[in-house]
């Protein structure tokens, strides 16, 4: 079985074409539509880029086929970079539609439905998806007045939507956060109680303002007065809107089915379900690298680069093997295999390393390089995302790499090397990481030179072990690889590679594994792997199979039917054209992108000028204009009232609350003690005394002679 990236849109004109009718109910952004679907085996004619489709069987799991997708499969899911006041991030977006402990997901039945009628029927269980936003390094921003300024304002584009932040909160006491963004179906909330643990907050999503039901896990983590978030996770639950189980008819989607269809948070998102047929549908490949495609190619004559996309869609150039002799290039080694104990560490500065959160169909795969150690911080570039880092416990060497799906535990060692648990089972001792590539095959490097890719037998149809094909690096003059042939791949399965003329040769596998030689100074391989598992009978057409349509261009596939569009209704917390926004109110960005308010008529955002400190004008968001707004003992700051500290009496400062330093700070007659003034004390003077005789004598002669001379 494989899935299908979408690829061109056109109108083919062929006998026996099947046309399908997607016959859809009342949505909040849409009209009721119809959607044709044109499937041709070998090839499929689609509107973009933006779908994949998933056959399954009766009883078979999505994730079973497809467990997650990423830009690799869907273009709209691409990453990019958010820019702030003082950071700069890349973010990643992926869609999982299982994780193990979390949710099933959906699958498909026969019986009876919910609306009692015999049928087959895509049924979810638990919750249909899962989306996460990974940012790198992270979204960081100072914490002031319980915001995050810094994120306010910016933009993102997720889901193929634009969404504007713009609104935070954060209490760092009880490590409550909140993002509203505008974009999608409106204004979009998530909230998660506590950052800090890795449990989700049920209920901690809405739009406009009304819950969809769904769980949020926003991890983050503060250094100071900053917090940085690194991810964003949001699980949306199986409610239907009917009650009883979540069910999605054959030739619908499942967004009409739900309690809470703005839940699927863009109007270009929906998960649709064709039903059974007996025709098959097959991966085409898009351009560069698909999800379904693995090259191992020289880089040179000396080293050979392996290219794979992981099970997310994040493409990486593995750097695979080089002259004289050892895994890894430029004479860094590629470290696949664990330390034997945190005492004896083997990633060296500089080496790349592979980690892995599980070792099945189901993991998530990382290629980093250890690029330094500051202090307690180590820093890592993930080879397909970029730069990462974890802090470490000087006392204990012990830090943890958060990454991906896994959370890997290591130990910094002498000269500052690293010992890691690479494959998430919670031990280092000497396992090994595999990189599981899209549809849950993978490659397990060694022993020696010896690449092995192995699938599972629970992707077969009839398990007979697992299926393991294997080709061998070798070394001399030219780096080069032997694909051996013949192999036994699984039990009653002879794996040959045969010559096509160019030096080209080709084999595949029992899975359906197309491996391709070029031969040159050093062969170059190219693997085609498929996202699903291929049936021999499958392949001449017969068994029957479900269609599934996860597509990120809704409205490509739809046609406007002779049902009359829904009437707008202003305040129902549901934007419907024309309106720009709803309810009245609710903040919202503008035209311009300037944040703003809905309008009473839901026709406009009004966009609201910020406050201007200093002004004297006391505007929304400001506690003071000057000290007279504040309460006794506090003074106005940056528009802010900040508590004022204690006088200090004989600091040689006037300050609040102090009548004066010195008596000149005082009055006239006034003296200053205790740094108050008080009235100077009264000096009395005494009176003159008569003088006496012999005074009077000589009073009398100074008179005298003066008057003589």
């Amino acid at each position: 079985m494989r899935h299908v990236p979408v690829s061109i849109f056109g109108v083919v004109a062929i006998i026996g074409i099947a046309v399908l009718l997607f016959s859809v109910a009342y949505t909040p952004v849409f009209s009721p539509f119809a959607v044709t679907i044109i499937p041709s085996y070998g090839r499929a004619v689609e509107p973009g880029d933006d779908t994949v489709i998933v056959r399954l069987e009766v009883g078979e799991y999505l994730a079973n086929e497809l467990v997650a997708v990423g830009e690799g499969q869907l273009a709209s899911l691409r990453g990019g970079n958010v820019r702030g006041k003082d950071f700069s991030s890349s973010f990643d977006q992926s869609i999982r539609f299982q994780e193990a402990g979390l949710f099933n997901g959906c699958h498909v039945e026969f019986g009876r439905d919910e609306a009692n009628k015999v049928t087959d029927f895509l049924q979810c269980d638990d919750a249909p998806f899962k989306y996460t936003v990974d940012f790198s390094p992270g979204l960081s921003s100072p914490v002031e007045g319980g915001e995050l300024p810094d994120l306010e304002d910016e933009d993102i584009v997720l889901l193929g939507d634009s969404f504007t932040i713009v609104d935070t909160s954060v209490n760092t006491g009880t490590k409550d956060v909140s993002l509203k963004m505008f974009g999608g179906f409106g204004t979009v909330e998530l909230r998660d109680t506590n950052y800090g643990d890795d449990l989700y907050t049920d209920g901690g999503a809405k739009v406009n303002g009304g819950t969809v039901g769904a769980r949020v896990k926003i991890k983050a983590s503060q250094s100071g007065n900053s917090l940085n978030i690194y991810s964003i996770q949001y699980v949306l639950n199986a409610n239907a809107a009917g009650g009883g189980l979540l069910q999605v008819r054959p030739l619908t989607c499942l967004r009409q089915f739900l309690q809470y269809p703005l839940g699927m948070l863009s109007p270009n998102y929906d998960i649709c379900y064709k039903g059974l047929t007996g025709a098959a549908a097959v991966s085409v490949p898009s351009a560069g690298i698909p999800g379904n495609q693995v090259l191992v190619k020289p880089a040179g004559n000396d080293e050979y680069v392996m290219m794979a996309q992981n099970l997310i869609g994040q493409l990486y150039n593995i750097p695979l093997a080089q002259l004289p002799g050892q895994y890894g290039n430029k004479g860094r080694n590629f470290v696949f295999v664990e330390a034997p104990n945190p005492g004896a560490p083997n990633i060296n500065l500089g080496d790349y390393f592979l980690v892995t959160s599980r070792n099945d169909i189901q993991g998530v795969s990382n290629v980093l390089r250890y690029n330094s150690i500051e202090g307690n911080t180590v820093y890592f570039q993930d080879l397909a995302t970029g730069s990462r880092s974890a802090v470490y416990d000087p006392g204990t060497g012990q830090g943890q790499l958060m990454i991906g799906e896994g959370t890997y535990t290591f130990f910094v060692g002498a000269g500052n090397s690293l010992a890691m648990d690479q494959n998430n089972d919670g031990n280092i001792n000497g396992g090994e990481a595999n990189f599981v590539f899209p549809g849950g095959s993978r490659v397990d490097f060694g022993p020696g030179f010896t690449v092995t890719i192995i699938t599972p037998s629970r992707l077969f149809d009839e398990p007979a072990g697992d299926e393991k094909t294997k080709f061998t690096i070798t070394f001399g003059a030219d780096i080069d690889l032997v694909v051996p042939s013949p192999q036994a791949t699984v039990p009653g399965y002879s794996f040959t590679m045969v010559g096509e003329g160019g030096g080209v040769k080709k084999g595949m596998t029992k899975f359906g594994i197309l491996f391709t030689t070029e031969e040159d100074h050093s062969t170059r391989l190219s693997l085609n792997v498929p996202g699903t598992y291929v049936r021999a009978s499958r392949a001449t057409g017969g068994g029957a199979g479900a269609d599934v349509y996860i597509t990120l261009e809704r409205a490509k596939w739809m046609k406007p039917t002779n049902i009359p569009a829904p009437v707008a209704k202003c305040g129902d917390a549901v934007i419907t054209k024309p309106e720009y926004c709803d309810p009245p109110g609710s903040m919202c960005v503008d035209q311009f992108k300037r944040p703003g308010t809905c309008a009473a008529d839901c026709m406009s955002c009004t966009f609201k000028k910020p406050a201007e400190c200093g002004n004297k004008l006391l505007e929304n968001g400001e506690e003071c204009e000057t000290a007279a707004d504040c309460a006794e003992g506090f003074d106005c700051r940056d528009c802010k009232c900040v508590a004022l500290p204690p006088p200090v009496c004989g600091n040689n400062l006037l300050e609040k609350n102090e009548q004066c330093e010195a008596d000149a700070d005082c009055p006239v007659d006034y003296v200053c003690k205790n740094c108050s003034c008080y009235p100077a004390p009264v000096v009395e003077v005494p009176a003159p005394v008569p003088p006496n005789a012999v005074a009077r004598f000589f009073s009398w002669l100074s008179d005298f002679f003066a008057k003589l001379f």
